[in-house]
Parts: structure tokens; C-alpha cells; sequence
């Protein structure tokens, strides 16, 4: 398996810092692994209720969040990260879904990203490229 180039951190002097929020847990430990090889600090949260008080309480540069979860899903979660003060509002909010099409989004400024998807596409998407 050949490295991944260090992707983030050549754009900027710092690391980006990234919350993934995903109840299935072998998704989150891969995304969450693969973000950090990628050069990012990586929090991870199991449902939007945990993922809420992350944001609560820092700063993200990218939230990346399922949308169908338990207890708090990721549509509620749009809408309590909408109501944040700006200072604690993710710079770039990205949703996956593998039940979900984009449509669902209509008029939200966020970006989506169907399961299963390409780890590459994921992490080019963190980076700041469009799908």
C-alpha cells in the first residue's frame, strides 16, 4: 500500500481540525484513522448529541457527519450547527449517507458524499475540492 501524500498540512502551517460524527463503528475508526494519516487532528463522536457538545465546547474546521444515527441524528444536528455562535460554527459542513441523497441538503450549504464512498473523494472533499 503506497503512502498517502501528506495533504493538508501543505495548504497550510497548521493542521486542520476535523469532528466525524458516525454511529457505525468500524466507519468512524476507519475515517477517523485515515483523516489523521492524512495530517489532521480528528475528534470522533458516535451520534449528533455527542458530536453537538464537541462543537459546543471547540472550534472544527470541517464537520463530517452521518446522517442517519441514533439519538440525535444528522439532520438535527444540521439544524442545532446552524444555530451555534459563528465562532463555533464549522467552517465546511460534510454529510454521508448511505439511505440519504443529496436532495435531501436542498438549500443548506453543505456538502455531500454518498456511501460507500472513495476514501480518496473523502479526503480530497476534506481538503477543500468540490465533488
Amino acid at each position: 500500500m503506497s503512502m498517502m501524500p501528506n495533504s493538508f498540512t501543505a495548504a497550510s502551517s497548521k493542521r486542520p481540525r476535523i469532528l466525524v460524527i458516525e454511529d457505525h463503528t468500524p466507519t468512524r475508526l476507519a475515517m477517523s484513522k485515515l483523516i489523521r494519516q492524512a495530517g489532521a487532528d480528528v475528534i470522533s463522536a458516535r451520534d449528533g448529541e455527542e458530536g453537538l457538545k464537541y462543537l459546543m465546547s471547540q472550534r472544527f474546521d470541517v464537520l463530517l457527519t452521518d446522517l442517519l444515527m441514533p439519538v440525535m441524528d444528522g439532520f438535527e444536528l444540521l439544524q442545532q450547527c446552524a444555530k451555534l455562535p459563528p465562532t463555533h460554527r464549522p467552517s465546511r459542513v460534510i454529510a454521508i449517507s448511505g439511505e440519504y441523497g443529496a436532495g435531501v441538503l436542498r438549500g443548506q450549504p453543505v456538502q455531500f458524499l454518498r456511501k460507500p464512498f472513495d476514501l480518496a473523494a473523502l479526503l480530497d472533499m476534506i481538503g477543500g475540492k468540490m465533488n
